[in-house]
């Protein structure tokens, strides 16, 4: 059965010590427009932890995006 790539699954993490590592791992969740402006706006962020902040801020918000759908749904 096909799976929706950008479908956020429960228990999904970010893994990877790397900003690379981690952007890609996000890829898997976002769309590729949502992708581009991550990595443009990771591209222009100075600091591991503002960077790593900014990844983690956009697969959380998608999180919390798809769960405010699935509630409204039932």
């Amino acid at each position: 059965m096909h799976r929706n790539r950008n479908q956020l699954r429960e228990g999904f993490y970010l893994t990877g010590d790397s900003i690379t590592g981690l952007l890609h791992s996000a890829k898997t969740v976002l769309s590729s427009r949502q992708y581009k402006e991550l990595r443009r706006a990771v591209n222009q962020t100075v600091g591991y932890a503002e960077q790593r902040g900014l990844i983690f801020a956009s697969v959380q918000a998608k999180a919390q995006k798809k769960r405010g759908e699935s509630r409204q749904d039932e």
